[in-house]
């Protein structure tokens, strides 16, 4: 049973509008193209395990389908998703001693197959304008995350633990907030189309764990660097202008975040830490001139901490090989003591920073650290 659409972002199956054949259009097809193998990993498992459920239901429970989970799932899950683990609702020695497991097993397939059915669909959101980025996310993780929960309740059938109602509710919505290290590793991922006011792009940090991918399609004015607020150790994040930009994508098997943007915003790739670093970062580009007019609700004050804290962190990252030569680049400034307004030199940076760095840098982060909503419940 699909999830109730959301009043703010459209249904992601509908808002895509397209079926497995339908032609999208070339950056949408460049986006999904990148995120390809994580698409495939995540409909195998569905498949697989709609295969299993099958054979469960035919067999009446006697079926063990491990090694058949780990070759439909590829070497993109080698070693991070424990195909055993995944089949063991149908690994039954012998038959349920009564058939009280038939009707939710048989729903639980029902949910897999719509999701099978949704195609490439699954996997595309847009953002209608003035709705919010977030709760289009939300949505979408949690029709895709239908598959966890199918997945739970059939084991739950298995073991005679299913409870009806309260267990059926797996099958309407499973958000993200529920999935477990391995369910996160197996994350869909989504190429989402939003206008440049309605990207809150910082609302996705809570959704960048396990091998959760974002590719944003950003449409009208944008802010300057609005995926600085994401760049942390572990995370691949580029913001570029081109379908290019995402080949990076392919080789990454942790949380990525990508946005293709209007031309004039900054341009630069965070490539994750390969130990205890802060990974390294390439600035391509950083506009000169300071924001001046608002953007959605980011006001300029909003969008140039965005630029001071890309400068900040591009004076202390480790930087890669060097970057595309661009004659109207700028180079990354270094970090700008709290309060300070950066004075943009003749080359357009910002003046280095006295002192330490990255000590400025880390007591300037903290100071900014939001915990007001920090549920210690973990709900």
């Amino acid at each position: 049973m699909p999830s109730e659409p959301s009043s703010e972002a459209s249904d992601p199956a509908e808002s895509a509008g397209m079926s497995e054949a339908a032609e999208v259009a070339p950056r949408v097809r460049a986006a999904l193209d990148s995120l390809s193998s994580r698409v495939a990993a995540f409909r195998s498992a569905v498949s697989v395990t709609a295969d299993q459920l099958r054979g469960y239901l035919a067999q009446g429970g006697q079926t063990d389908a491990s090694e058949a989970s780990r070759a439909a799932l590829g070497e993109f899950a080698s070693g991070r998703i424990d195909a055993a683990r995944l089949s063991q609702f149908v690994a039954a020695a012998t038959p349920a001693r009564d058939d009280g497991w038939v009707e939710p097993v048989q729903q639980a397939l029902e949910v897999l197959e719509q999701l099978e059915a949704e195609g490439e669909s699954l996997f595309l959101i847009q953002v209608e304008a003035g709705a919010d980025l977030r709760s289009g996310v939300e949505q979408a993780l949690a029709n895709a995350g239908r598959a966890f929960g199918a997945t739970r309740l059939a084991d739950l059938a298995r073991a005679g633990r299913y409870e009806g109602a309260s267990h059926d509710n797996l099958l309407a919505s499973f958000p993200f907030r529920r999935w477990s290290g391995a369910e996160r590793n197996l994350a869909p991922p989504l190429v989402v189309e939003v206008r440049g006011g309605d990207l809150q792009a910082a609302a996705l940090a809570d959704y960048l764990d396990g091998s959760q991918a974002f590719v944003l399609l950003v449409d009208g004015h944008v802010s300057p660097a609005p995926l600085a607020r994401l760049l942390t150790p572990s995370v691949l994040a580029i913001q570029g202008e081109d379908e290019e930009s995402l080949e990076r994508i392919a080789g990454v098997t942790g949380p990525v975040v990508a946005a293709l943007l209007p031309s004039g915003a900054a341009r630069f790739v965070h490539e994750p830490a390969v130990d205890d670093g802060l990974g390294q970062l390439e600035v391509e580009f950083v506009p000169q001139d300071d924001p001046r007019q608002p953007v959605g609700t980011r006001s300029p004050f909003q969008q140039s901490e965005e630029l001071r804290l890309l400068h900040g962190l591009a004076a202390v990252a480790p930087k890669t090989a060097a970057s595309k030569p661009d004659a109207s680049a700028a180079e990354p400034a270094a970090a700008a003591e709290p309060g300070a307004t950066a004075a943009p030199s003749s080359n357009g940076a910002a003046p280095a920073a006295q002192g330490d760095p990255a000590g400025t840098l880390a007591a300037w982060l903290l100071s900014r650290a939001d915990l007001t909503n920090l549920d210690v419940n973990g709900e």
